[in-house]
């Protein structure tokens, strides 16, 4: 699980907006395991002053617009996440189960 999410996060990081760095500074993962299972997250928290004075979730609202009309730095777009997952999702499968076997065979 830490081998998928490290990987994820990299690649996700990768296709972050890169205008100030807030996204990618404020990335980051976290694994947990619990007498039920192991569970693996990749998260960004960015959090804003919107134009009423509200907080507002700026990573999320950044992942979620359609496009970019001009990026700052080629390669980054909206999505940053959950394209990566959706791309390498049989790739992180794999691993995980790779390393199960693994264990297993210890």
């Amino acid at each position: 699980m830490h081998d998928a999410t490290d990987e994820l996060l990299r690649i996700s990081r990768e296709e972050a907006p890169l205008d100030k760095g807030t996204l990618r500074e404020t990335s980051g993962k976290r694994v947990v395991v619990s007498p039920t299972g192991v569970s693996g997250e990749v998260y960004y928290s960015v959090n804003e002053r919107g134009s009423s004075g509200d907080r507002v979730n700026y990573a999320l609202i950044v992942h979620e617009m359609d496009t970019f009309k001009n990026p700052t730095t080629p390669g980054t777009k909206p999505k940053y996440l959950e394209d990566p997952l959706t791309q390498n999702a049989s790739k992180y499968q794999r691993m995980i189960a790779d390393a199960i076997r693994k264990g297993l065979a210890e």
